[in-house]
């Protein structure tokens, strides 16, 4: 009952967070839509699976037709937003229903990370200071950006787990931490395998004190067998069988499961059973880590490269460069950055260091240590992944809010009125100086009317628009690739590709279709049995292709220069460019 009556304030603080998140994104909710392909294409993986499709199979068959689409997610961010739907479908229909899902599944994910963090503040500093992390966690961009309402892709249940996973490490029962960080990791790299530098992170810092404090190997060996034991039955969970031969590098397959296996079956004894004499130990270490490259590399030597070392050339060189949030700090734009880094993260790391600089005794070093540790690790992550800076910002927060509540404590301590107010408030800019700095640029500059303004596609993307294409019949549909999750999530339409990387064949010949000339494109279109070619003259994508290849189908569409296998259609109340294909059966004058 204690316990109960100290987490009243932290609901409280949940609750209003949620008022303010449904009211500011109220516009995108009642859309029923995600914010990005990824949120969509994942609700209509949620369609299939609960309309029949094996929770074995997670293949999307309305995408590259005459083939399909093998998807690297599991169905286990589904569980979540199923469990909601299917308890609200009978109060409130199928369509508000699903709304609710993406709205309540979003929220619960915050509160857990609004504990989790809570949790982590309390180890480090103390109780008020948690509650107050708690708080301004709602402050932090890049977490917000990732775990809001209508936002139901994987990365908010990453940031749940990479807070799991260093908590655990503040634990003082070694085996019951190692058992719950390696769980933790193995559900996190099932999910997803960009999880991979932050977990190796966490089992660097382990391997690390065993070599040097061979006490720690209790932490370390429960981690290890964990994370193996866990491994195995989250794969065999998702994929219901195991084929040694079926090995894909952008998620946990038989070749990855194989290699740690192998490692395992040496590391794990030689904690065991070395003795207390560190060459030996870093001997044990280098023979499981050579043992399990060779097992991945004999199994899988495609995956060496990375998980996109197989992507076809012509995708990577249009798609991949062009997917800023995997790209490094410097290919972004300054205020994405700005605003993504200028609050809890460089508030963060200013705290850590005026911390490590004048060692308050009231602060554990060893816990400072594990917290600094991990968020400088995830900062240096986010310099060369954009969107790893929402673990960064997560790690960040509780050295942000002892920041924050020292320089409050200060700013009243000011003996003169006005100085005090003028030093109370400008603690606001610790809180988050990068969105309040762009917030001024904005506003001396005239950018703040303009940047909302005019988003590309935005009037070709909007639900009324790709609504619309229901009037036509069922199709095959080539689209721009972020086009294509919403025409699956609005119409009963198939496309050729969207901007999920495992189809890249189908990706490529899309890429082809519009950089092509147009004897190229049609063969290429009815190979794939397309009938309609739906476009947007400010998508892009599609300006890339134009600029590139003034030859090309779309370049030569762009300038009118129709060819006459092409027919436009028109729709109604429609912002959409659309031609359908006419088949080399029928007649040109058709």
């Amino acid at each position: 009952m204690e316990r109960l009556r100290g987490n009243i304030p932290l609901l409280l603080i949940w609750l209003a967070v949620c008022a303010v998140l449904i009211s500011v994104t109220y516009s995108q909710i009642i859309t029923g839509i995600g914010w990005d392909p990824d949120d969509q294409l994942r609700m209509v993986q949620l369609r299939d699976w609960l309309s029949g499709q094996s929770w074995f199979d997670t293949t999307q068959y309305r995408i590259g037709a005459p083939d399909s689409q093998p998807m690297h997610w599991p169905r286990w961010i589904e569980l979540p937003l199923a469990s909601v739907f299917l308890l609200l479908k009978p109060l409130l229909g199928v369509t508000n229903a699903e709304i609710a899902a993406m709205v309540v599944v979003p929220l619960v994910t915050l509160g857990i990370t609004m504990w989790l963090v809570t949790k982590i503040t309390e180890e480090v500093f103390d109780r008020n200071l948690a509650l107050l992390a708690a708080a301004l966690l709602a402050t932090a961009v890049p977490i917000l950006a990732q775990i809001r309402p209508m936002r139901v892709d994987h990365h908010g249940w990453q940031i749940v787990l990479a807070l799991t996973s260093l908590w655990t490490m503040f634990w003082p029962d070694k085996r019951k931490a190692g058992i719950a960080l390696g769980a933790a990791l193995a559900l996190w790299l099932s999910i997803s395998l960009e999880g991979l530098p932050l977990s190796a992170a966490f089992v660097v810092l382990l391997v690390w004190r065993w070599v040097f404090q061979t006490e720690e190997g209790v932490r370390l060996f429960w981690t290890l067998l964990s994370f193996l034991i866990f491994s195995f039955l989250l794969y065999f969970g998702a994929q219901g069988s195991f084929d040694s031969a079926i090995n894909y590098c952008d998620a946990i397959s038989p070749a990855h499961l194989w290699a740690c296996t192998t490692a395992a079956a040496i590391i794990l004894p030689a904690i065991r059973f070395l003795p207390a004499n560190m060459p030996v130990r870093i001997g044990g270490l280098a023979v499981a880590a050579v043992a399990g490259l060779a097992v991945l590399h004999a199994f899988a030597p495609q995956c060496m490269g990375g998980a996109f070392n197989t992507l076809d050339p012509l995708v990577r060189e249009y798609w991949l460069v062009n997917v800023l949030e995997g790209l490094p700090i410097w290919y972004q734009k300054w205020k994405t950055m700005v605003g993504l880094l200028g609050g809890a993260i460089v508030v963060g790391l200013g705290s850590l260091i005026y911390i490590v600089r004048s060692q308050p005794e009231q602060i554990d070093r060893g816990k400072l240590f594990i917290l600094g540790y991990a968020f400088l690790w995830a900062l240096l992550l986010s310099v060369f992944v954009q969107r790893a800076t929402a673990v960064a910002a997560a790690f960040a927060v509780p050295l942000m809010v002892w920041a924050v509540h020292q320089a409050f404590v200060k700013a009243r301590g000011v003996k003169r009125p006005l100085p005090r107010i003028f030093a109370t408030a400008a603690v606001v800019f610790l809180i988050m100086p990068g969105p309040l700095a762009i917030a001024v640029v904005n506003a001396v500059s005239g950018e703040d009317k303009t940047s909302d303004g005019k988003v590309e596609g935005a009037g070709c993307r909007d639900g009324d628009s790709l609504e619309r294409l229901n009037g036509l019949p069922q199709s095959n549909i080539v689209a721009p690739f972020n086009f294509g999750p919403r025409i699956l999530l609005l119409t009963p339409h198939n496309v050729l590709a969207t901007s999920h990387h495992r189809n890249d064949r189908a990706m490529a010949d899309q890429i082809r279709i519009f950089t092509s000339g147009t004897e190229e494109a049609r063969r290429i279109l009815e190979a794939h049995s397309i009938r309609y070619i739906v476009a947007c003259n400010d998508e892009a994508e599609l300006n890339i292709y134009a600029k590139n290849y003034p030859e090309g189908l779309w370049a030569q569409l762009v300038e009118g220069q129709k060819p006459d296998w092409l027919k436009p259609v028109h729709i109604r109340d429609s912002n959409l460019d659309i031609w359908m294909v006419r088949s080399k059966k029928l007649s040109n004058s058709m």
